[in-house]
């Protein structure tokens, strides 16, 4: 592992500090003194050496001294010199800001230009790239800030610091995790080539189609019912009747236009024809109006009644289906309910192997302090475990306590359906057979004693037209009002029926968006289905992955994961200590500690010490120990800075 240290330290001129040299050979060294006197700027100082910045990332700071307005005291050029040991070998590293003044041609006063960057390693000048380099060959920026602050990885923001954890570990077996699962099988097959977050962003995405869907088809069942036309009172069976009498008159007029063109019969007998077979038709349909107002209100009251029932079926059908996808739900939450006591009961019930006290090489019981440790740390995972279980168990017990509710309000509901189902449906058979009684009674008009006396007199007329003579343009005329007449009709029946013919088709239109609207709410409860499985999964990979992480710390445990009020887990990254999260309620001096237990930690993984600044250090009682050099500064009644080498 490569160690900087720090052997000594010079300020000249830096902001607030004229003249300060720190000397610590590379030990740890207490640097007091009271607020405002320059504490920080010694860090400030360090970090502008190696990288041009301050402790707050800013290369933009002035670092000359300034009077009692703020402005800059000219001549006093900033310089900070440090010599440092890499792996036992010095060198020595400097930076001054010196100020660069000219004299325009015809001037008298020397004008200020940009102040100049000189650095130095071993004395020798060097420019700036070749020198950021050589730091960069010691410790790359990045890391080294990481590990001489004990704040800068807790100011990270948490998908970095979750990053920079994850990279500490290997990642964890899939197949072993999805092993821990309660559906191993199915969510195996479910994840095939995809990883957790990637397949949980494709439910995700379909959970969100289904839903924009499934809200829109109320919409369009709406759009086709007020698509249905209103109908006339005339049934579309009684229209048809009527389309084709309509056919039979125009086959009949054409014929008597056809006759009267080649005709020489009478004009008188043409002409009576004509008034008999209008008598005829308006005689038709007072028949049919007579017989058809009494059926009338009967077809309304069916119709009302039959749609009432197709809607109550519908509403009950839907019901019924999420009612039994609720038992399914339940029976599968019981048994995960289930599952998870008795796996409380097993951990509950362990006991710590006394045997593992005992050293297995030499056969002698360890140290009381190992012994203790050791049982600490099965008590700890053991309380550990049980709280997941409790909280998971929590979880279920909710979702089981708001599904029975839920299942026993559908259940009052359905059965308050089936009631009103089963009365309307005697109600609809009652007003079928009524209708269908009233209905059967109408006499066909062609069976009516006028039906017959018309036609014998136009037939008489017939007979008289054959055998007379004389001029027909009046009669010709007659007959083709009467053809225009009955086309207009045709036109007006048909238009009736094809009403009809669109109800019915918006009808159907209704009844496959109700299936449809089934089919996709199923569906979106296997996605439900699919996502708790998922949820289950990352939660015990991140256990997994947490306890690998935290086994590298000592006092710090991180929280990787959080469940959100929907049941879904959210990715995290919050340090805690003794169970308090770092970002809110830890104190200062358990922030400091914890720190420094993350940099022990990323030493190791960069293979690096360097040395720690650790400010407001009179703050802590007990400063955990690292392998790094470490430089604390301490507010004290001192009103100079003071340095004191040594613990």
């Amino acid at each position: 592992m490569k160690e900087i240290k720090l052997i000594k330290i010079s300020y000249h001129n830096f902001k607030g500090i004229k003249d300060f040299t720190i000397q610590p050979d590379g030990k740890d060294i207490h640097i007091s003194g009271k607020n405002a006197v320059g504490k920080t700027t010694l860090f400030d100082g360090f970090l502008w050496l190696l990288f041009g910045k301050n402790s707050s990332e800013l290369t933009k700071f002035n670092p000359k001294p300034l009077d009692d307005n703020g402005q800059e005291i000219l001549g006093l050029e900033p310089e900070v010199e440090a010599v440092l040991s890499v792996d036992d070998k010095n060198v020595n590293l400097r930076r001054k800001l010196s100020e660069v003044w000219s004299k325009p041609r015809g001037q008298v006063e020397k004008v200020r230009k940009s102040d100049k960057t000189e650095l130095y390693v071993d004395e020798v000048p060097y420019k700036l790239k070749d020198y950021t380099t050589y730091v960069d060959s010691m410790i790359d920026e990045d890391s080294f800030k990481l590990i001489t602050n004990p704040m800068a990885f807790n100011n990270l923001k948490w998908q970095e610091r979750r990053e920079i954890l994850l990279s500490l570990i290997k990642d964890v077996d899939d197949d072993a995790v999805i092993k821990e699962t309660s559906h191993p099988d199915e969510l195996k097959q479910m994840l095939g080539d995809h990883t957790a977050e990637e397949q949980r962003k494709i439910i995700a995405a379909q959970r969100h189609k289904l839903r924009g869907e499934i809200d829109g088809i109320p919409a369009r069942i709406d759009e086709a019912n007020r698509a249905i036309p209103e109908t006339s009172s005339t049934s579309k069976e009684m229209l048809q009747e009527m389309l084709k009498t309509y056919h039979e008159q125009i086959n009949d007029e054409q014929a008597n236009l056809q006759a009267l063109s080649t005709s020489t019969g009478s004009l008188d007998a043409r002409n009576k024809k004509t008034e008999l077979q209008t008598e005829l038709n308006s005689k038709r349909a007072s028949y049919q109006s007579g017989f058809q107002l009494t059926i009338n209100n009967l077809h309304d009251d069916l119709s009302k009644l039959k749609m009432q029932q197709r809607n109550l079926q519908s509403e009950l059908s839907m019901n019924q289906q999420t009612l039994d996808q609720l038992g399914k739900t339940q029976a599968r939450d019981m048994e995960t309910k289930k599952r998870l006591l008795d796996e409380y009961h097993k951990v509950n019930s362990q006991t710590f192997d006394e045997g593992s006290l005992t050293c297995p090489t030499c056969g002698q019981a360890y140290p009381k302090e190992k012994q203790d440790e050791l049982r600490e740390k099965f008590n700890t995972n053991r309380s550990e475990q049980l709280a997941t279980i409790v909280e998971n168990g929590k979880d279920i017990a909710k979702r089981i306590k708001d599904n029975s509710t839920e299942a026993t309000g559908l259940s009052s509901q359905v059965a308050d359906q089936k009631a009103q189902l089963k009365t309307l449906i005697v109600k609809v058979d009652q007003v079928q057979v009524e209708y269908d009684k009233r209905e059967s009674a109408i006499v066909p008009f062609e069976q009516s004693n006028i039906y017959q006396e018309l036609q014998k007199q136009i037939l008489e007329c017939n007979q008289q037209i054959q055998s007379g003579a004389g001029s027909n343009n009046e009669a010709k005329q007659a007959v083709q009002d009467k053809i225009n007449k009955v086309n207009q009709g045709i036109a007006d029946v048909t238009n009736e029926i094809a009403k009809y013919d669109t109800a019915d088709a918006q009808q159907k239109r209704m009844s496959e968006l109700k299936d449809e609207e089934k089919m996709l709410k199923r569906t979106y409860s296997e996605l439900d289905k699919k996502s708790f499985m998922l949820d289950e999964y990352v939660r015990t990979k991140v256990q997994v992955l947490e306890k690998r992480i935290n086994s590298m710390f000592g006092i710090v445990n991180f929280k990787l994961f959080e469940t959100q009020k929907n049941g879904e887990l959210n990715d995290v990254c919050e340090a805690m200590v003794d169970g308090v999260p770092y970002s809110t309620d830890l104190n200062n001096a358990a922030r400091i500690n914890a720190g420094l237990d993350i940099i022990n930690t990323l030493s190791k993984r960069y293979q690096v010490t360097v040395p720690i600044f650790i400010d407001n250090a009179e703050s802590v009682n007990r400063i955990i120990e690292t392998n790094a050099q470490q430089i604390k500064l301490i507010v004290s009644k001192d009103d100079k800075l003071t340095a004191k080498v040594g613990n």
